[in-house]
């Protein structure tokens, strides 16, 4: 028996580091649509950031956010990524996922400014036949995205789901920039991060 692919929201990212904004989003992104749980994917590497890197190791990442969802029994962590090691696509990701959990779609959690660079994805157009985008409206309108879709990427409607949530300007940028200036992250991230990334020592420089 198949298993309905809407109980299931997969939430792929650098998570780096991971922090309150995440997981409020996804929480309001599960309980909008009613899915069972959500399934955060940390990216070992990012195909963005091939030269750049990531600013923590993907060790500290994964850790950062297992503490970050201990505890919470409606989050879980997927660590294909991690474990796979080199670029991490997500039309591979998304194909490991839809055979491993028996899916028609693997409902993909983004923000609008995601979406609509989803071109520049490696094989967008065969990832899309697997794909269900989910999309949180921040900076545009529903119809801009709709129109995105539609004439960009050749995606119904039906193809996707927008919804709007809660607004909190928190990013892992502006965490990494305040620890490098020496500023306090408190309430920015989960006590448990906050307490790694200063044992850790990690973004002062």
């Amino acid at each position: 028996m198949q298993q309905n692919a809407k109980r299931i929201l997969f939430f792929g990212g650098s998570f780096d580091p991971v922090h309150i904004g995440h997981l409020i989003l996804a929480r309001d992104a599960m309980e909008t649509f009613n899915y069972q749980k959500v399934v955060f994917i940390p990216t070992y590497i990012s195909p963005f950031k091939v030269k750049t890197g990531h600013r923590a190791d993907a060790k500290d990442r994964l850790n950062m956010l297992q503490l970050a969802l201990s505890g919470v029994d409606y989050f879980e962590i997927e660590p294909y990524e991690i474990l796979k090691g080199g670029v991490s696509y997500t039309l591979q990701t998304a194909q490991y996922l839809k055979q491993k959990h028996n899916l028609e779609k693997v409902h993909w959690l983004m923000g609008d400014d995601t979406f609509l660079k989803f071109h520049k994805w490696y094989s967008f157009k065969e990832l899309l036949k697997i794909l269900l985008p989910v999309v949180l409206l921040r900076n545009s309108t529903e119809r801009e995205v709709v129109n995105y879709a539609k004439t960009t990427l050749g995606l119904s409607p039906e193809g996707l789901k927008i919804f709007k949530s809660r607004r909190l300007e928190i990013s892992s940028t502006e965490i990494r920039n305040r620890l490098k200036e020496g500023k306090d992250i408190r309430f920015m991230v989960p006590d448990k991060v906050y307490s790694y990334i200063r044992e850790r020592n990690l973004y002062k420089t």
